[in-house]
């Protein structure tokens, strides 16, 4: 314990210049979130924004969406089959194509999780918004079913209330939903920003192992009382409060000033910690896997935009991109960002995802470590 507590504090005081630069870049997170908030305006604009649906259910719970959208979101909708909207989504003539799934209204009123599918080609946000308002209809919807308990026609009196004072009308629903669609859009905007900068700040404690295997600090700890364990343990411990750092400020503004996230703050605050723990291991394997700092500036640039890129962090992947899509899934960005964002169906999932990551990452430098050391024995 004693020799992981040395480990830690040495290199902590080695990289804080490191720690100051995360604590301005956690404060720089909060001016991006607030930069991004205006970007939810794209959908309160005046003018109609043209988007394509397919009704599968024909039913009065569908009529409802429908009229949700067109008249509270100001949205023009086109209906038609969705193979023939492919290429109006390509071009561009529509913003979305949504589709609403056969047994809509049954499966709400029986107490079923339904889906209300969304494609777009065109920006993040984009597809981010549309995703908003849907999810806010659905959570009234989803109120009045457990309201009706199953009940058909009192469900269709809940949904049709004029009521002043009830909560579960679609007016109230795009109230209640604005204040979280800022939020949602300015923590997104910041987070695309987040993941790439936090993996830049990750070098430093990339240097700082090369820097001990050049210098002689890396062998002599290898021969020394202190393990491999022990070594990756007190480093990673100091590069992990670095990035948690980085990372943390702006979910702990937002519990403070009382936003609302999506994904929930105990989750958030996880992922937030298991992402710094992926981040600092990486940076250790790098540095045991390289010995040019040149190396290590292109391979760490080409890890930053290309897994922010295929990640999500700056537009979604859509199903249509095909094999992109596929390579998506292999980047821990993608499922920490999923995750981030509310996308993801179920979020247990993504975090599951990130700790085998972060498992993976720290027992190859751990590995890569104990091999050294045998050689240095040698």
């Amino acid at each position: 314990m004693n020799n992981i507590r040395t480990v830690f504090f040495g290199m902590l005081k080695r990289l804080k210049y490191a720690l100051v630069i995360a604590l301005l870049v956690g404060a720089g997170s909060i001016g991006l979130y607030y930069c991004g908030r205006p970007i939810a305006n794209v959908f309160s604009v005046n003018d109609k924004i043209d988007i394509a649906l397919t009704d599968n259910d024909k039913s009065e719970l569908s009529a409802m969406l429908k009229s949700y959208l067109s008249d509270r979101i100001n949205m023009n909708i086109i209906e038609d089959g969705k193979e023939k909207f492919n290429d109006k989504l390509i071009n561009r003539d529509v913003s979305a194509i949504i589709e609403i799934p056969q047994g809509f209204e049954k499966n709400v009123i029986g107490g079923k999780d339904v889906k209300i599918k969304s494609t777009t080609l065109d920006d993040y946000e984009n597809g981010a918004y549309i995703s908003v308002y849907i999810e806010g209809f659905m959570r009234s919807v989803n109120i009045a079913a457990n309201a009706a308990k199953g009940d058909a026609e009192l469900f269709s009196r809940i949904m049709n209330s004029d009521a002043a004072d009830t909560k579960l009308t679609k007016e109230n629903a795009v109230i209640s939903d604005r204040e979280d669609e800022y939020v949602s859009a300015g923590f997104k905007f910041s987070e695309g920003f987040m993941i790439m900068l936090v993996t830049a700040i990750g070098i430093f404690i990339t240097l700082a192992v090369m820097e001990d295997r050049q210098y002689g600090t890396y062998s002599r700890m290898a021969v020394s009382s202190v393990t491999g364990v022990q070594y990756i343990v007190g480093t990673l411990g100091a590069s992990v409060l670095i990035s948690f750092t980085a990372l943390v400020i702006l979910p702990l503004y937002l519990l403070i000033t009382g936003a609302q996230m999506t994904a929930g703050y105990p989750l958030v605050f996880a992922a937030v910690i298991i992402y710094s723990l992926f981040n600092s291991a990486l940076s250790i394997m790098l540095a045991q896997l390289i010995s040019s700092k040149q190396a290590l500036a292109t391979l760490s640039g080409c890890i930053t935009s290309i897994g922010a890129l295929l990640g999500g962090a700056w537009f979604p992947i859509d199903e249509t991109a095909g094999m992109l899509k596929y390579l998506s899934y292999i980047t821990p960005q993608y499922w920490y960002v999923c995750f981030m964002s509310g996308e993801a169906e179920q979020p247990v999932i993504n975090i599951c995802v990130l700790i085998l990551y972060t498992l993976l990452i720290m027992l190859a430098s751990a590995a890569l470590f104990g091999r050294k050391s045998v050689v240095s024995k040698a």
